[in-house]
């Protein structure tokens, strides 16, 4: 669904007075309802150009930084048009908890794969499966949660494929 108003914008804010160095805050504005979250990063005050919401210069720690914001900007914009492409209400709270690592969908998905792994492990006692397929479920949960392929099953349509092709053989 498509909202009446959205905005993104990037600026600088200081927790302590008198310091020129400052951590530069995302700000998503979605219906007029705004979220603000840290990106981690901080830049010098007289060195950002806030009318254009980057770093002024042309060294190369400037240059870095509005790759990495204009990077955080297009998978802000990506992940908008697969929640239009999907029908789901965008909100503000959804987008900053997706910058965020917030997402219900990847800690559900991992619960699952964990709760299958034990149901596996029970089976494994009574003769059902061996060792090594139990071990290889759990090498399969452990790269699926550090790699962040969660994300990519999920964006793409795959989520279903994959748990049946791969808990059904």
């Amino acid at each position: 669904m498509l909202e009446t108003s959205y905005g993104l914008n990037f600026f600088l804010k200081t927790h302590h007075k008198g310091f020129d160095l400052r951590y530069i805050y995302l700000r998503i504005t979605v219906n007029g309802i705004q979220k603000e979250a840290s990106t981690k990063r901080k830049w010098e005050s007289s060195r950002w150009n806030q009318k254009n919401e980057k770093a002024i210069g042309t060294k190369e720690d400037a240059k870095a930084l509005n790759y990495f914001l204009d990077s955080l900007r297009r998978k802000i914009d990506d992940y908008k048009i697969q929640l239009i492409n999907r029908n789901i209400s965008i909100t503000s709270k959804l987008l900053i908890d997706y910058v965020l690592g917030n997402t219900v969908a990847n800690t559900k998905v991992l619960e699952e794969f964990q709760k299958h792994n034990n149901e596996i492990f029970a089976l494994v006692s009574k003769g059902e499966y061996s060792m090594g397929t139990y071990e290889r479920y759990v090498t399969a949960r452990s790269h699926v949660g550090e790699s962040g392929q969660i994300d990519h099953l999920i964006l793409h349509g795959a989520l279903p494929f994959f748990f049946s092709s791969f808990f059904f053989k």
